[in-house]
């Protein structure tokens, strides 16, 4: 269902990290499975010269596609604390097709404890808010040249994010249909019944940390031809870039993102996901 990418996260986010092969991966204990969980981690063992591409990670990106579906993770462990991390689960439209969007479902940076949801279509895209605040803006539309908006964001609530997810969630699920798109957080003892029995119903779940419907949108078009991704990166230009830098971890570190993670390696003990499992649950015709 996956395959690893290899190549430097500089293609993606300018991040400070070097994505390796199934082999290397493998072979340095990066990707693993241990008992019937998925082990996706980094390099704990060496440094790095600042002149490198960065330290060793791991992308995992389906080799399938999906348009409408849900995408249900059940989660082990997250990657915690760590500065410089930037871990995420997310699907998007890219390489494989004209136009671009982006969901990511969880996502954020060094010491945060609260996920974040992104929303990203190349298409002009306004939707309603049913549930959730949004960050900036109720249009979606993304620009890849960095002009004008950039997508819509959400702030998740405390808890979702880091350590403070191992201890409290376990489940993280996103619904993306013609008429909504929503996404889930089920802490360890409130999995719905249904999803556990593998015939999920979410029209009988609990209220959606985030739901958007069309406002003026065609989410057919604008949300679409999904790979999912797994990956962990470092720096780059969220969890290195000055306001999160600043604010987490330029005090505790005392030097920029790429330095401590280059030559910290024990930092990132824990900063590794493991998956129970990864579900598409798709309607049938």
């Amino acid at each position: 269902m996956f395959g690893h990418k290899k190549e430097p996260d500089t293609s993606f986010t300018q991040g400070f990290a070097q994505y390796v092969s199934s082999d290397e991966a493998t072979a340095m204990g990066l990707a693993s499975i241990v008992d019937n969980k998925a082990h996706i981690g980094v390099d704990t063992n060496n440094t790095y010269d600042l002149g490198s591409t960065g330290r060793k990670s791991v992308r995992l990106q389906s080799y399938g596609t999906f348009d409408q579906g849900l995408l249900v993770a059940d989660l082990a462990h997250v990657p915690v604390a760590g500065c410089g991390q930037w871990p995420a689960f997310w699907v998007y439209r890219g390489e494989q097709a004209e136009g671009y969007s982006e969901i990511d479902i969880l996502e954020n940076v060094d010491k945060s404890t609260a996920n974040t949801h992104s929303f990203y279509t190349s298409e002009e895209c306004s939707v309603n808010f049913d549930v959730g605040n949004p960050l900036k803006t109720d249009n979606c539309h993304y620009n890849p040249q960095g002009e004008g908006l950039q997508g819509c964001s959400f702030g998740a609530e405390e808890g979702t994010f880091n350590q403070a997810f191992n201890e409290q969630y376990q489940v993280i699920a996103l619904q993306v249909e013609t008429d909504t798109m929503r996404i889930w957080h089920f802490r360890k003892d409130e999995i719905p019944a249904d999803l556990n029995a593998g015939t999920p119903d979410p029209s009988t779940w609990k209220t959606p940390t985030v739901a958007l419907s069309p406002k003026s949108c065609d989410f057919q078009k604008a949300f679409s031809q999904f790979k999912i991704i797994i990956n962990i990166t470092f720096c780059g230009s969220w969890a290195g870039g000055a306001d999160s830098w600043n604010e987490q971890c330029a005090a505790e570190t005392g030097t920029d993102c790429n330095s401590w993670v280059a030559n910290n390696p024990d930092d990132f003990k824990d900063t590794f996901f493991e998956f129970n499992s990864v579900k598409l649950y798709q309607r049938t015709a």
